[in-house]
This record gives C-alpha cells, sequence and structure tokens, in this order.
C-alpha cells in the first residue's frame, strides 16, 4: 500500500517552475524477490521542477525501487520511463546518462576528497557532464570547506563524504537525480542545508529529484512525499 501526502504547507521561499514534462513515471509496479513481494501496484509520476520523497519502514522495497529504476535489479510487473524513455536494454544507457544516482551505502575507495568526487565524475555515464567548477560551488552551500578536497578520504567524517558525493551528483547536469538517505549521517543544520539545495536544483534549475528518507527535517522540503508499507 502507498500512501501519498503533500507538503504545500511548508514555505522555503523557492517557487516552483513550468515542470515542463515529466522526468519520471512508474505504472503498476511491482517487485519481488522469491516469495516475498518489496511492493506491487505501484504508481508514481515525478514532474520536472518536483522535489519528491520515498519513505517507510526498513525492508519495504525503497531503496530496491530506485535500483529498478535505472535497471540494477528487474521489476517483476509493469513498466518504468524516464524522461520519456521506457526503461529496456535498448535505452537504459540513455536512461543512466540522464541520472545521477547515490546510493546511501557507497564506500568508494579514494586517496583524498577531490578523488571522492572524482570516481563520480569519471563513470562512464557521467563523464560528458562532469563539471569542477559547478561542484566546489554546491560545496560552499553545503557547508564544506574547499579544503577538504585535498584531506585524506580516510580523515573524512561519513557526513563530509556524504556531502562530497552529494556535491559531485549535483553538479552533473541531470534531468533526474536518485538520492538514497542523503542526510543519514548529517545533523539537523548540514539536512538543511542539502534540503535547500535540492530545491534550487528542483524548482530553480527545473531539474527532479525523488529522495529516500527517513529524516522528518529532509522530507519537509518535499513537495509530496509517498510512504511506503
Amino acid at each position: 500500500m502507498m500512501v501519498n501526502h503533500s507538503n504545500s504547507n511548508c514555505d522555503h521561499s523557492l517557487h516552483t517552475k513550468d515542470g515542463g514534462g515529466r522526468a519520471l513515471s512508474l505504472s503498476d509496479a511491482s517487485l519481488a524477490f522469491g516469495d516475498k513481494t518489496l511492493f506491487s501496484g505501484f504508481n508514481l509520476q515525478v514532474d520536472r521542477g518536483q522535489l519528491v520523497g520515498i519513505t517507510g519502514e526498513s525492508g519495504c522495497g525503497k531503496t530496491s525501487l530506485l535500483r529498478a529504476i535505472l535497471g540494477f535489479v528487474p521489476l517483476t510487473t509493469g513498466s518504468v520511463e524516464v524522461c520519456g524513455l521506457p526503461l529496456d536494454a535498448h535505452h537504459i544507457h540513455a536512461i543512466r546518462q540522464q541520472t545521477a544516482y547515490v546510493p546511501q551505502e557507497l564506500q568508494p575507495t579514494a586517496s583524498t576528497g577531490q578523488d571522492l568526487i572524482k570516481l563520480t565524475h569519471e563513470l562512464t555515464a557521467n563523464l560528458p557532464h562532469a563539471k569542477r567548477e559547478a561542484c566546489e560551488a554546491l560545496m560552499s552551500s553545503l557547508g564544506l570547506d574547499p579544503s577538504l578536497l585535498g584531506l585524506s578520504a580516510s580523515k573524512l567524517s561519513g557526513g563530509q563524504r556524504q556531502r562530497l558525493l552529494l556535491a559531485a551528483a549535483l553538479s552533473l547536469p541531470k534531468p533526474l537525480l536518485l538520492l538514497d538517505e542523503p542526510s543519514s549521517a548529517l545533523d539537523e543544520e548540514s539536512t538543511q542545508r542539502v534540503g535547500l539545495a535540492l530545491l534550487r536544483a528542483c524548482h530553480d534549475d527545473n531539474r527532479s529529484a525523488l529522495v529516500v528518507s527517513h529524516d522528518p527535517v529532509l522530507l519537509a522540503f518535499c513537495d509530496k512525499t509517498i510512504t511506503l508499507f
């Protein structure tokens, strides 16, 4: 079962532009592993300019939903479209080029903060889009000092690594962002910064984001939230 609710009472001093099309659509989607069904009959539309949250108890399929959108795990039934492209063998690479994805359990091996960002920017689907200058500007908005780029990655806190990877993803000019628990290692102030950065990406730059989170501070920034049971 899915419950939709809107956060329309939240005033973030940013205004949604005309969506200009649909960034993501799932129709009658279901996903099962063996005898366990994570979700079924799931329909979702994310328009351009929208920030949408996904929440729910552990094990209900939130992370698997993001992975299914990218074709990493196949849906049992149903269909996915990203920016008008159907998710199939012919379009999967193009879909990944349209999407910036930050998984929750991403611990890439890197020597420095700069290397951490490079690992994201040098993924095959990201190479045409990497923008170092944009990334450094986003670091500032997320409360990260530029000196972290030269710091040993082993000395970065979990929250610093999380925000560096988010800055790397946001700096890719892609229309759809898929983020899995992007504030799980952050305090409230840093979470507020992340929420504002996502609102700017969606409302000002006419991009779209689907954010999996248990964090009520972050979810309060979303235009709408879907709870999976």
